[in-house]
C-alpha cells in the first residue's frame, strides 16, 4: 500500500513567497537558503531548500541581467565542485513563471540535483533540490515537483533593515527658577547649566544650554513632515506611520487609542550622563492597526505607530527599535553633535545595529542577513562597489571557539582566496566589538574588480555562539586614511543583541 504523502505550506512574509513541502519533513535554517527542508533530524539528505539573489550583484539595472547568463553561471559552478550536468530545460514554476531546471550529478558524493530557478522583479529565485543518486532521487523527486508547482509570489510585509537618520523635537526652554520647578528632576539636571534668573536676560548661547530635547531616529527614507516642535510625521510607501506628538498637557483618549492598555517602563538614553539610562513611566495603547506610548518628561509625548489593518505583526519590530533610540539630551550637546555624522543601521533579521557614515548606502546583501556590504556614495570613494562588510555566522555547531582560534581560521581562508595576499598585521585586542574582545589583522592583496592593491582590515569577534566578521576595504594607495577616518566609529558602537526565536 502506498504511503499518502500530505503537505504543509510554509509562508515568509518578509520576502513574500510561499511554497508547499512534506509536513513530516523538518524546517532548517543556514546562511546558504531563506529556507530548507530534510527528511530527517539526523541525515542531511534527501533536502530542498529557497534561495533569493538580488541581481543588483550583477547590474545596478537588474533589466540588463539576462537568464541565459544566470543560466551559464549556474552551469559554471556546477563544473567548478566536479559536477556533470543535463542540459537546462524550460519549467513553468507556480503556473505562471517562466523558468529552466538542470539535474546534475556530484560523483565525488555520489549525489544528485535538481534545481530550477526563474527571475521576477529583480531577484532571482532558486528552488534546490538534492538526494542520493539512486532509487531515492528518483522516489523523492515530487517533493521539489510539488514545491515548484506550489510556488506563489505575494507582496512582502515587514522590514528586514533599517538605516536611521537622527532628529529632535524641542521640549522646553529652562530658567534656573523653572528648573527647580519641573515636574520631572532629570530634565531638570540636563537644563540646569544656565545660572541666569531671568528668561529676558539669557543670550542665545544661554537659551541653547537651557534647552531640552527628545532626540531620536528615523527610516531614512521614509518622507517626513515636520510641524515645528508639536508633531513630527514619518510615513514609508506601504502607509506605515511613525509620529512624536508634543503637548503642555496629558493626552486623553479622543477615540484614536487603542483598548489594550498596560503599564510600562521605558528607558531613555542621557546624551549629556555618558550614555546612562533614565527610567521613565509610560502607558502602551495597543489596537489592531497599532501601538501608542504616553509619558511624561517635561511634557506630554505621545509616539504613534500604524500600519495597515491586520500588518501590526509584520511591522511592531521596527516601532519597538525606534523606541530603544529614545534619548534626552540638552540644547548644548545637540548642538556639539549637529549635523550627525552618522546613522544608525540596524540588522532585524540578525540583530545587530552600528552607526555607520552617513553617505553609506546599500551594496550587496545575502538573502538571510548574515552578510551586508555598504558602498561610499562619497566622490572621492565611489568607485568602490563595497568599502565595508558586516558578516555573522552561527559556529555553535563546532562547540567553544575561542577568539583566536576563529581569527585564525577567518584570516586563513582570506589568505587562501585572496590573490597575491599577505599580511601586514594582526594584534590580538585591538579594539572591542560590543564590549568583547576583538582580533584585528590588516592584509594587502591584488583586488581583481579594482585592477590594483587593496588593503582590508579585518575585525573578528565571537558572542553569543556566533562568529563576527567586520571587513574595511580600500584602494592601497590612497584611500585607507579617508575611509578609516570616516567609518573607525562602526567598531566601536557594534551592538549584539541577537533573540533567538
Amino acid at each position: 500500500m502506498e504511503e499518502i504523502v500530505t503537505f504543509s505550506t510554509y509562508e515568509s512574509q518578509i520576502y513574500g513567497f510561499s511554497c508547499d513541502y512534506p509536513s513530516n519533513w523538518i524546517k532548517t535554517d543556514n546562511s546558504f537558503s531563506v529556507v530548507g527542508f530534510k527528511e530527517k533530524e539526523e541525515l542531511p539528505y534527501p533536502s530542498f531548500n529557497v534561495q533569493i539573489i538580488d541581481l543588483a550583484m550583477f547590474s545596478r539595472d537588474t533589466s540588463l541581467v539576462k537568464i541565459d547568463q544566470f543560466q551559464q553561471m549556474i552551469m559554471g559552478e556546477i563544473l567548478r565542485v566536479g559536477g556533470k550536468p543535463s542540459n537546462f530545460s524550460d519549467e513553468l514554476i507556480g503556473g505562471q513563471y517562466n523558468g529552466r531546471s538542470i539535474i546534475y550529478y556530484l560523483p565525488h558524493d555520489h549525489m544528485k540535483s535538481k534545481q530550477s530557478f526563474f527571475f521576477n522583479q529583480g531577484h532571482a529565485y532558486i528552488i534546490s533540490y538534492t538526494s542520493k543518486a539512486d532509487e531515492f532521487f528518483q522516489q523523492h523527486l515530487y517533493v521539489h515537483d510539488h514545491a515548484i508547482s506550489s510556488f506563489t509570489l505575494f507582496k512582502s510585509r515587514g522590514y528586514k533593515f533599517l538605516q536611521l537618520s537622527m532628529n529632535s523635537l524641542l521640549l522646553s526652554t529652562f530658567t534656573s527658577s523653572s528648573s527647580s520647578s519641573s515636574s520631572s528632576s532629570a530634565a531638570a539636571a540636563a537644563a540646569s547649566t544656565s545660572t541666569s534668573s531671568s528668561s529676558s536676560s539669557l543670550s542665545s548661547k544661554d537659551i541653547i544650554d537651557n534647552q531640552l530635547h527628545l532626540e531620536y531616529f528615523y527610516p531614512k527614507d521614509w518622507s517626513k513632515n515636520i510641524n515645528k516642535d508639536i508633531q513630527h510625521v514619518y510615513k514609508d510607501e506601504n502607509g506605515i506611520t511613525f509620529s512624536i506628538t508634543k503637548s503642555d498637557c496629558e493626552f486623553t483618549n479622543d477615540g484614536s487609542l487603542g483598548e489594550q492598555i498596560k503599564d510600562i517602563e521605558i528607558n531613555l538614553n542621557y546624551r549629556d550622563g555618558n550614555c546612562e539610562k533614565l527610567k521613565v513611566n509610560a502607558k502602551q495603547y495597543d489596537s489592531d492597526n497599532g501601538r501608542d506610548i504616553l509619558f511624561q518628561f517635561d511634557q506630554w509625548i505621545r509616539l504613534s505607530f500604524r500600519v495597515p489593518n491586520g500588518e501590526k505583526s509584520y511591522y511592531i519590530k521596527v516601532f519597538e527599535r525606534l523606541i530603544n533610540y529614545l534619548g534626552i539630551i540638552s540644547g548644548r550637546v545637540l548642538e556639539a553633535r549637529s549635523p550627525l555624522p552618522y546613522d544608525i543601521f540596524d540588522n532585524l533579521m540578525i540583530g545587530y545595529n552600528l552607526n555607520i557614515p552617513n553617505s553609506f548606502e546599500f551594496s550587496l546583501v545575502k538573502p538571510t542577513g548574515e552578510m551586508i556590504s555598504f558602498k561610499d556614495t562619497s566622490k572621492n570613494t565611489n568607485d568602490l562597489s563595497y568599502c565595508v562588510r558586516i558578516a555573522v555566522e552561527d559556529i555553535s555547531s563546532a562547540g567553544i571557539i575561542r577568539l583566536n582560534e576563529y581569527s585564525n581560521d577567518v584570516i586563513g581562508r582570506m589568505l587562501q582566496l585572496l590573490p597575491e595576499s599577505k599580511l601586514l598585521s594582526q594584534e590580538p585586542s585591538f579594539i572591542r566589538l560590543d564590549k568583547h574582545l576583538a582580533s584585528t589583522t590588516s592584509i594587502q592583496c591584488y583586488d581583481v574588480e579594482l585592477r590594483q592593491p587593496s588593503i582590508q582590515l579585518i575585525a573578528t569577534s565571537v558572542q553569543k555562539s556566533h562568529g563576527i566578521v567586520i571587513t574595511m576595504r580600500t584602494k592601497a594607495s590612497n584611500q585607507f586614511g579617508i575611509i578609516y577616518k570616516k567609518s573607525f566609529y562602526i567598531f566601536d558602537s557594534f551592538n549584539y543583541y541577537y533573540e533567538k526565536h
